[in-house]
């Protein structure tokens, strides 16, 4: 589900920014904008980058999960786990295309300061698991903000970090638990 989140918010940001500036390339890919060897991924280079910084449990959601009766068992729902994703989204284009960097992430923010809550009534091709994203912007000061791109391993670039709540994880998930049946020791099992 995480993948899809992110790849439903790129998927989502890109039909936009499509019809805004009338082109047919993705402007925005998921994807890290430096590999664990030091390079740069082709596929990030001039594109707004969407990728995952950190993963948090939410505690404000909670589900109570009670077991269904189907007649021979108790099908016991496993509980979902909801999540806060903390995703980038970074205009890491070259130094010559600076200023086009700057007006595709402001689209970008105006795009999901408008969006902000993603359901299937408004987007039904929202991936199979994902009820609902809710998205805001983090606000990091400098000290944090240069601890993350630190982490990251890379030179700062124009960039906004998002949450992205209730990604739930587990629901759908069902095991059977059998009846326990106790028969009195003294009982004549099979004798008729």
């Amino acid at each position: 589900m995480i993948s899809a989140s992110l790849h439903f918010l790129a998927s989502q940001l890109n039909q936009y920014l499509s019809r805004k500036n009338s082109t047919q390339e993705n402007l925005v890919v998921v994807s890290k904008i430096m590999d664990n060897d030091g390079r740069e991924p082709e596929l990030a280079t001039n594109k707004l980058a969407l990728f995952l910084v950190n993963v948090e449990k939410d505690y404000l959601t909670s589900t109570n999960s009670k077991p269904d009766y189907d007649g021979f068992r108790n099908v016991v729902h496993s509980k979902p786990i909801f999540l806060n994703l903390h995703v980038v989204l970074a205009a890491n284009f070259k130094a010559s295309h600076y200023e086009e960097s700057l007006r595709y992430l402001s689209k970008a923010v105006g795009f999901f300061q408008d969006h902000g809550v993603f359901d299937r009534t408004s987007f039904p091709d929202l991936a199979t698991g994902l009820e609902k994203l809710m998205i805001d912007v983090e606000n990091l000061n400098f000290q944090e903000m240069s601890n993350l791109w630190s982490l990251i391993g890379c030179k700062y670039v124009p960039s906004v970090m998002y949450k992205v709540r209730t990604v739930a994880l587990g629901s759908g998930y069902s095991y059977y638990r059998p009846y326990v049946i106790h028969v009195p020791e003294d009982a004549a099992l099979g004798v008729y």
